[in-house]
């Protein structure tokens, strides 16, 4: 006879507690009797089970959730920048002339395009536009959801508005270059066609501009415009609108906050404002970020860009500008610089590559075209030349340029090889014109540095060309138009050909660029810029610099590809953001 196995007491007991149930599973009031009949082995034995149970529940729990969860934006929070420089013309007509203008112009206004955060050209306050056949005709159709600020409807009598005043002489707008030969008309509230005399490439680039709202700005005299108060606290229709502003016990601004547009039309608006806190030197804006005044800043230099970003203290943006810096010749004011082969010498004398690092670090790429990458005839072949001090000598003997026994400086006909290099104060510039002063000491030129103030080198410098050599950046704009840098007739203030470059054949092939929409004519301007400037050397390219600014590492959405102008770190405002909601 087989022995059964004897029975333990918890199956006994949970076998008792199924019999109370007749035969069902047993109610919880019939388990919590269950300790009563198990022993203490197997009660220990059952509370380790249990525990385990519910830790592995708990960790698929867990597991489940952080698989399935989604944190998205979510509106709230607020964000301070600093800014080098003042507002003064928060207005799309001047805004143009500076950077810190530009920024706030940038949050608060709205164009018919804009470009986003890649750099592409879209529709803002535009929904469609269409282009006719010849390219003279575009006819673009107005969101029916755009509001002005004060909650007015923006319709294409603003935007008519806005290009009759960038056309008005009376207004004075540096604007008025991309618009001369086009008319604009209005047949309803939500079209406006405009029609140029002749195509006009980078047509559709200038529509970026923003709108003015002409219900305001109709009760203001063209020549008060620079004195009305809608520059300092404006109404647009962008994302952000004006909140607040302080200013010293002088009267100078000292921040402006902005704050989020609940109406904006195109996407949710997630900051509740930016505040721009100003400074009037990089040093000051450097020490605010540093001492945690400001979470950011409009613009740093390469070097203390590179520490603060090391320890922490920022994220740091450094898209590719479309901007040269360069060491321009004024042939008109300096004997010695009319001559050409002392410029060939100059040229040949330095190292690009040195004098960028020296200047910016790892934060620029050497060029020696005004062509520069991704700009239509751009040599990609080309290769930056190290400095020939040797051929540099050589070719100042050749032509008369000699030192006498125990001077250091050459001179031909009495005439020594002695210049000024012009530059900014700025870390950056000061660095690049102390190299280059250095490179061309060594081949037997006497060369001083100047450093000159922002006002002075404006009001000065540039208007009345009072330099020999004048070390700055020129910025392109949204669309590489050589005209205003590189043709003959802007070789005279405000024109930006500060090298004074003229040539005829040139100038007919950056025209021809100008008004056809085929894309060659743009590369054969290029290709034939870029032949004549190595041949007469108006200006010595030495780099092209990265754009570098501060954000706060607790930031997001923030990323932008490519800009032309610093306003272009705010192309995708309106998706930054700094708290976040969770969606399954």
């Amino acid at each position: 006879m087989q022995k059964r196995k004897p029975t333990s007491a918890s199956s006994v007991a949970v076998r008792q507690l199924v019999n109370l149930r007749g035969g069902q599973f047993p109610t919880w009031k019939q388990w919590k009797e269950l300790p009563r009949f198990l022993s203490f082995k197997e009660r220990r034995t059952f509370g380790i089970a249990l525990v385990l149970c519910i830790l592995s529940g708990g960790m698929l729990g867990v597991r489940f959730w952080l698989s399935n969860e989604t944190l998205l934006p979510a509106i709230g929070g607020s964000y301070t920048e600093g800014a080098l420089g003042s507002p003064q013309y928060i207005n799309p007509l001047y805004a143009i002339k500076s950077d810190v203008d530009s920024d706030l112009t940038r949050l608060m206004f709205s164009g018919l395009m804009r470009f986003d955060g890649n750099h592409s050209l879209t529709t803002d306050l535009a929904e469609s536009f269409s282009v006719s056949d010849d390219q003279k005709i575009y006819t673009f159709t107005l969101r029916n959801t755009a509001l002005w600020h004060d909650g007015e409807p923006v319709t294409s009598n603003d935007v008519l508005f806005t290009i009759d005043a960038i056309q008005n002489p009376e207004y004075h707008s540096p604007l008025t270059v991309s618009f001369n030969g086009s008319t604009a008309e209005a047949p309803d509230d939500h079209t406006i066609i405009f029609t140029l005399n002749e195509p006009f490439a980078p047509f559709l680039a200038a529509l970026t501009v923003g709108i003015l709202p002409a219900h305001l700005w109709e009760e203001v005299a063209p020549q008060n415009a620079p004195l009305a108060q809608l520059n300092i606290k404006p109404v647009g229709s962008g994302p952000f609108m004006f909140s607040k502003l302080v200013k010293d016990n002088k009267g100078a601004l000292r921040s402006y906050t902005v704050e989020r547009n609940d109406h904006f039309y195109r996407d949710t608006v997630y900051l509740n404002d930016i505040t721009l806190k100003f400074y009037n030197t990089l040093r000051e804006l450097t020490d605010a970020v540093r001492n945690k005044n400001v979470e950011g800043a409009s613009v740093l230099a390469a070097q203390d860009a590179q520490s603060l970003a090391h320890d922490g203290v920022i994220a740091l943006g450094s898209p590719r500008l479309s901007q040269f810096t360069a060491a321009f010749f004024n042939q008109k004011q300096s004997a010695v610089l009319a001559d050409g082969n002392v410029r060939q010498a100059l040229v040949l004398a330095v190292d690009r590559t040195v004098v960028a690092q020296a200047s910016t670090g790892a934060y620029a790429t050497p060029v020696v075209s005004p062509v520069l990458p991704d700009m239509p005839g751009y040599d990609a072949a080309g290769i930056i030349p190290g400095a020939d001090v040797e051929g540099a000598k050589g070719l100042l003997e050749s032509n008369g340029w000699s030192t006498a026994d125990g001077a250091t400086t050459r001179a031909k006909s009495g005439t020594e090889l002695t210049f000024t290099i012009t530059t900014l104060d700025s870390p950056d510039l000061i660095a690049a014109a102390n190299e280059l002063q250095r490179q061309w000491t060594a081949i037997g030129a006497n060369v001083r540095v100047s450093v000159v103030d922002q006002t002075a080198l404006q009001n000065d410098v540039i208007k009345n060309h009072s330099f020999d050599v004048l070390l700055a950046g020129e910025r392109y704009g949204a669309y590489p138009d050589l005209y205003p840098f590189w043709h003959s007739s802007q070789s005279t203030y405000p024109g930006l050909n500060l090298g004074g470059f003229v040539n005829r054949k040139v100038d007919a092939a950056i025209e021809a660029a100008r008004i056809s929409a085929n894309p060659e004519k743009a590369v054969e301007a290029g290709r034939l810029l870029m032949a004549a400037f190595a041949e007469e050397l108006p200006a010595l390219m030495l780099y092209q610099p990265q754009y570098l600014y501060a954000l706060s590492p607790k930031l997001y959405g923030t990323t932008v590809a490519n800009v032309t102008t610093p306003s272009d770190r705010f192309a995708n405002v309106e998706d930054w953001y700094r708290k976040t909601r969770v969606s399954f």
